[in-house]
């Protein structure tokens, strides 16, 4: 991390001479991006970009200054820092919702008329798994969250009510974005009501321990499991996850490269905006993006500041549409920025609206996770068009063993050593 400071420091002192020589002041920098391991046609692409459009460029408009818009995790981040966020609150058990709370107002045993989720989370009903959860959290209070309470979190850790507990909220999160009628749309926000009777602050505190954890964590896929013998209504059940977190290079100086050229960058994410900020924000992790230039999830306060356990009211749910529908709120209203972004990068579904949905954007950079679905069809494009002179897709492969980008447009998946292109 300070080997790349230093790096941009060098760069940043670079673009300052160049300026200082340049009697008209128009500071003109051909190649600033760093190859790193962008692929060869990436980094041309990308580099091509912001010769054109930054500052000192031929389309350099400084009454209209670009911007580009960028997915979180997956795309900036490598793996999820929002469901590593999640689980560590579940192991550490960070919670301050009372038992009333988590009882009445997170979980529904009907959910837009639904009442179990898909066959492949076993057509759990609802009811059954809920008062699981109940149970479990009363029990949990009792010993261990409530003053006074006489077990230590290592003693809580141990017992049955516990590690079912730790299975069947990531299960029913899970499920939950998996069911037809509930959905990501339901799913995402409601997976942050956990967060409630927190501040945000003390939900930045979680998260920059979780993300720190994380980023010292192994890359892995590991599971979870009911424990034998423990009688519930909703059965044992398992929940599968990938650990660690790697932040990437790339994305940090492409970020970095972006604004040093006048090129102002945002977030647009569909995890909670406190998480976002800490993993994005200045002196914290490498990427250096303003607080004020995240667009993400948010979660209604009261009056003293605490999350309560609803989505804040008129605020947009910034997954698909969601995302379009805040960037046209946000950066063409509020802001007065009323042109199209320049430059999206994302990598799953969730992304396709915000990269497609701009007649102006110039270019998309996708991180090649092997995904069907809309994406995929963004990333067969990428590949029918990788020879093109201005492509409108490009497709970025990485290893998801090291964490690392590689310099193709192939990746490996987690546990697997073949380089896969496409979706079968």
């Amino acid at each position: 991390m300070k080997t790349k400071g230093l790096i941009y420091i060098l760069s940043g002192l670079f673009f300052l001479l160049l300026a200082g020589c340049n009697k008209d002041e128009t500071v003109i920098v051909a190649d600033s991006l760093n190859k790193l391991n962008w692929s060869d046609r990436n980094y041309e692409v990308i580099n091509q970009l912001i010769t054109d459009y930054g500052k000192g460029g031929i389309f350099y408009d400084e009454d209209k200054p670009p911007y580009v818009v960028l997915d979180w995790d997956q795309t900036c981040a490598h793996f999820d820092a929002e469901e590593a966020t999640m689980r560590y609150q579940l192991t550490n058990l960070k919670f301050a919702v009372t038992k009333d709370q988590f009882k009445n107002d997170i979980l529904k045993d009907n959910i837009n008329g639904v009442t179990k989720l898909s066959e492949a989370y076993h057509s759990v009903v609802l009811a059954d798994i809920n008062k699981d959860l109940v149970n479990e959290y009363n029990y949990i209070y009792d010993n261990y969250l409530a003053p006074g309470a006489p077990m230590t979190l290592s003693q809580i850790q141990a017992t049955p009510q516990y590690l079912d507990f730790l299975v069947k909220i990531p299960f029913l999160y899970d499920g939950y974005c998996d069911t037809p009628g509930i959905e990501a749309d339901y799913g995402y926000p409601w997976v942050l009501y956990l967060f409630a009777g927190y501040t945000n602050v003390e939900v930045k505190a979680i998260a920059n321990d979780a993300i720190a954890y994380e980023l010292g964590n192994k890359l892995a896929k590991l599971s979870w499991t009911s424990p034998a013998g423990y009688v519930s209504f909703s059965g044992p059940l398992s929940y599968s996850y990938k650990t660690g977190l790697r932040v990437l290079p790339e994305m940090q100086n492409l970020i970095s490269t972006f604004t040093s050229r006048g090129i102002e960058v945002y977030i647009v994410s569909a995890s909670y905006k406190p998480v976002v900020e800490v993993f994005s924000g200045s002196g914290n992790f490498g990427y250096n993006v303003p607080a004020g230039n995240v667009i993400a999830m948010e979660l209604a306060t009261n009056a003293n500041g605490k999350i309560m356990s609803e989505y804040k009211a008129g605020w947009i749910k910034t997954q698909r549409q969601g995302k379009v529908d805040a960037i046209n709120r946000v950066i063409k209203q509020e802001l007065g920025k009323n042109w199209d972004p320049l430059f999206s990068a994302c990598d799953s579904d969730g992304d396709y609206e915000m990269s497609t949905a701009y007649p102006d954007m110039k270019l998309t950079l996708i991180w090649n996770r092997v995904k069907g679905g809309d994406i995929g069809k963004l990333c067969k494009q990428a590949v029918d068009e990788a020879d093109k002179p201005n492509p409108r897709y490009i497709l970025q492969g990485r290893n998801e063993n090291t964490g690392m980008a590689i310099p193709r447009s192939e990746s490996i998946l987690l546990g697997k050593t073949q380089l896969q292109l496409l979706y079968p």
